[in-house]
């Protein structure tokens, strides 16, 4: 009896334990990211995600405006990226005439999950975009899991003018 009784007392401390653990910290980084800590009686913890970003579009593009005050190029494509699998790009760049430079933003949309979108800014120098562009980029939000998205890189640009038709390059950082 003395020994039944140890064990009901062994095998109720080996279940308080189990469950105090179902409830402790979690070290789990999924996707080789890295887990923020939270400690017993808080929420999950929250991973960061991402690494190094890499895309390639193509598509058309249009431009709009006589440059008496501002020049618009807008484009809109699809190919692959990292996270994103095969997804679309749709954006546009803004030239304030005189000012030498272009300004705007660009989505990048999954195909796989319409709901899952990185934002970004975009900047870059020159009078053409048809001429070998570099663009900067720096992600600034985006939609599902990219909600809290941020990052930046370089975009390489180029396009052929007679057939309205480019192809980009995105290579830089995500974190989400």
């Amino acid at each position: 009896m003395k020994s039944f009784c140890r064990l009901q007392q062994l095998l109720a401390m080996v279940t308080v334990a189990v469950l105090a653990a179902c409830n402790a910290e979690q070290d789990v980084t999924p996707n080789g990211g890295a887990a923020r800590t939270v400690g017993v009686g808080q929420p999950r913890a929250i991973f960061d995600h991402g690494g190094v970003f890499r895309g390639e579009y193509s598509g058309t593009y249009g431009l709009s405006g006589d440059c008496s005050l501002t020049k618009t190029l807008s484009f809109e494509g699809s190919g692959q990226a990292r996270f994103l699998h095969p997804s679309s790009e749709q954006g546009s760049l803004t030239r304030f005439c005189g000012s030498g430079g272009w300004t705007g933003s660009a989505t990048l949309t999954s195909a796989q999950s319409p709901g899952d979108s990185i934002t970004a800014s975009l900047k870059a120098p020159g009078v053409w975009p048809c001429a070998p562009l570099r663009i900067a980029f720096s992600v600034t939000g985006g939609t599902g899991r990219f909600r809290r998205a941020s990052g930046s890189g370089t975009i390489h640009w180029r396009c052929r003018s007679s057939k309205l038709v480019y192809s980009d390059r995105w290579r830089g950082t995500l974190k989400f």
